[in-house]
Order: C-alpha cells, then structure tokens, then sequence
C-alpha cells in the first residue's frame, strides 16, 4: 500500500512539474535594466598611514614598530578626539639580507714614485666544503693583501689517497698495492688575485712571491686544516711606458661587509573620523609621531540611506521608463513584474598620499611660514553613489 501510494505522489509531482514547464514556455517577458545616481556632501573621512621598522634583531624590530605604532595612535587619538576609530591592519614581519657594496675610489698621486715597468700578477684558489666560509675567506684574503676577487664556482677536487686502505679482491683477480684510489668530490672555489710592481722582472717576481705566500698563509689559518688553498696561476710582464701613462692609481678597495640578516617590519594604522575640518593637523601629527607614509584619505557618508534611496529610485523609473518605450514600440503591454533585482554601490572620493603631499607643499610655498595645518591642502568632492535595477516584466 505504502509503494503504491508514493508512486502515486511521483507521478503527481511529475504532472505538476510538466504543467509549470508549460507555463513558463507560453509567458513572454522582455527584460530591462535601470541605472540611477545620487551625490551628497561627505561627512566622514579615513586616513591611511604606513608605520615601518628595522632592525638587525626581530625583537628589537616587533619591538620598534610597535612602539612607533603605539606613538602614532595616541597622536591621532588626541588630535581626533573619542569620536575617532583607529584601526590596524595588513601588518607584515619578515627577515632580509643586506650586502656589502665597496668599490675602489680612484685618487691623485701624493708623492712620486719610482718608474715600475714590470708587473706581477697571480691567483690564489680557495676550496671549500660548503659556501658558508666564503664571506669570511673574501675578508681574509683582501685584509692579507690581495687586490681583487676572481673567478668563482663548483670544481672537481681529487682528494689524497689514503695508503693504509686495505687491497680490493675480486672473484677473478686481486689488485696489488693498497687498493685504495683517488677519490673526487665537488667543493666550493674562489678565486683571488694578487698583484704587485717592481723594477726588474725579479723584484716584481720578489715581491709578488712573498704577496701570496702572506695571502695563502692567512686564509689557510683561517680555515683551520679544513678545505684547500692553491696557487692558480702567476706571472710577470713587462709594462709599455704608454700603459705607465695611462695607468690609474686606485686606492685598494675597503674589505667587502659580510652579508647579514636583517628584519622589517610594516603595518597600516587607518582613523576613521568625522572631523573633516582636522584633515591637515591629523597628517601632522602623525607623521610627526613617526608614521613614515600616508597612504590615502578617502571621503565617505556616515549614513549612505538618503543616497542609496536617490539612486535607487531613479534606477527604478529608469527600467520602468524603458520597459514602457520598449513594449509601446512592440505594440504590446506591460502585465507586471516577475522578477526584480537591484545592485548599489557607493563611489568614495579618494586623495592618495603623494597628491596630498604635493597640494601641501604648494600651499607652504605660497604661504610663507604657513604650517601645514593651517590651510586644507584638499577640498573634499561630493560623494557619488550608483545603483541599477534589474526588472523582468510580463507581457501580453
């Protein structure tokens, strides 16, 4: 009973259904959109700043920017009043790295020198395990004497044989001797060159010899019996007396600051007030406490109601006017309404950071000594306020 009484109720929905399908087939519509707007005098204004940090430390930075954020609020909260909200938000933390950057400063001669027309040049090669000392060996190397940084990359070391490695046996031969083979394995290279002047071929060589011996012996106590430290190359040649002429004489570069962390932070405090009069005094004040940057003031109604009423209404008499001409010119006529939608929104007046900025400066310059609180750098513009209706209408 109960099986025949469901599929009883199936096929009635079934029917239902069908007969709603053929409803919505015969109706003819025609469908219209309307759009109206409103304007209206701002009585609210928001005012976005920008509050940064930085620090070698991530306390000491959290510890900053909190500090000068706090400094900030205050400033506005006293300029503003109680009736001011003041916000944070999109606040960011986040650590970097900074490079040293030293470039050789090219100088006049003091004194006069003797004629040098023999050069000496060589490389140091140092190879490391990992890239963590190499800062450090950079450093070494430019303080021990070395003029400038060469090639660097991953090379192929072969490292000493181990003689007290036991033979290698196979099935079919044994090998003779240790039976321990050189071994390969990738380490880090720097190159450093090392260049030095004399008056012969040998005094340039003299000097050029001791030059590295000092380079190779300070990185090699450096690094502590860890990675290896090469001669690469060297050698001597003779110097024309136009390249005497030409030559600059450069003051040796100052050793590379080491690369090291470093934190910044960023957070944006936004007031809110209706105080527009308080525009100028309220960027004072809070680039004053240390905001670094004012974003943009943006103008807006406390109340939207009366506008989007306006809006609305003229949106609707639009699609109705519409749908009129539409179903006069068809010849046919309006029945009603079967569907109805509409979509508002409200369109700030915004004055970004650097048009402030510049509108102040303006105003400074033609008013001598006139504190930027004085005059309002910007005149707030109505607020706009759009709306559009979507209407479906019946026809016969």
């Amino acid at each position: 009973m109960r099986r025949i009484l469901f599929a009883a109720l199936l096929a009635m929905s079934a029917l239902a259904s069908l007969n709603s399908m053929a409803l919505a087939q015969g109706t003819r519509t025609i469908d219209v959109t309307g759009h109206g707007d409103s304007s209206a005098k701002p009585d609210m204004m928001t005012l976005s700043f920008t509050v940064t940090a930085h620090s070698d430390s991530a306390d000491e930075c959290t510890r900053k920017e909190s500090e000068t954020s706090r400094q900030v609020i205050d400033a506005l909260k006293a300029k503003l009043g109680d009736s001011a909200k003041v916000t944070t938000s999109d606040f960011s933390f986040g650590p970097s790295i900074e490079y040293g950057n030293a470039m050789a400063t090219p100088v006049a001669k003091s004194t006069p020198e003797p004629p040098t027309t023999w050069r000496f040049g060589g490389e140091i090669e140092v190879f490391t395990e990992t890239l963590e000392p190499m800062a450090d060996m950079v450093e070494t190397g430019l303080a021990a004497g070395a003029k400038s940084i060469g090639e660097s990359g991953v090379q192929g070391i072969q490292m000493d044989v181990d003689s007290t490695a036991p033979g290698v046996t196979s099935g079919t031969s044994s090998a003779t001797g240790t039976g321990a083979y050189p071994r390969m394995v990738s380490m880090y290279r720097l190159g450093l060159g090392v260049e030095t002047a004399g008056v012969s071929a040998a005094d340039a060589m003299r000097k050029g010899i001791a030059l590295m011996d000092r380079v190779g012996t300070a990185l090699r106590d450096k690094m502590g019996g860890h990675g290896k430290v090469e001669v690469g190359s060297f050698g001597v040649n003779q110097m024309t007396p136009q390249q005497e002429a030409e030559s600059e004489r450069y003051q040796p570069p100052p050793p590379p600051q080491p690369q090291h962390k470093v934190f910044d932070a960023q957070v944006t405090i936004s007031a809110e007030t209706p105080k527009l009069e308080l525009l100028g005094p309220s960027v004072e004040v809070a680039m004053t406490a240390g905001a670094v940057r004012l974003n943009q003031v943006s103008f807006s109604l406390k109340d939207d109601s009366a506008a989007r009423k306006e809006a609305i209404e003229k949106a609707s008499a639009d699609a109705k006017s519409k749908a009129e001409t539409l179903a006069t010119s068809m010849g046919v006529k309006l029945k009603g309404i079967l569907r109805l939608s509409t979509n508002t929104q409200m369109r700030p007046y915004i004055v970004y950071g650097n048009q402030y900025m510049e509108a102040a400066s303006m105003m400074r310059q033609s008013r001598s000594a006139a504190p930027i609180q004085a005059p309002m750098p910007v005149t707030p513009r109505d607020v706009g306020f759009g709306a559009d209706v979507n209407a479906t209408y019946q026809i016969e």
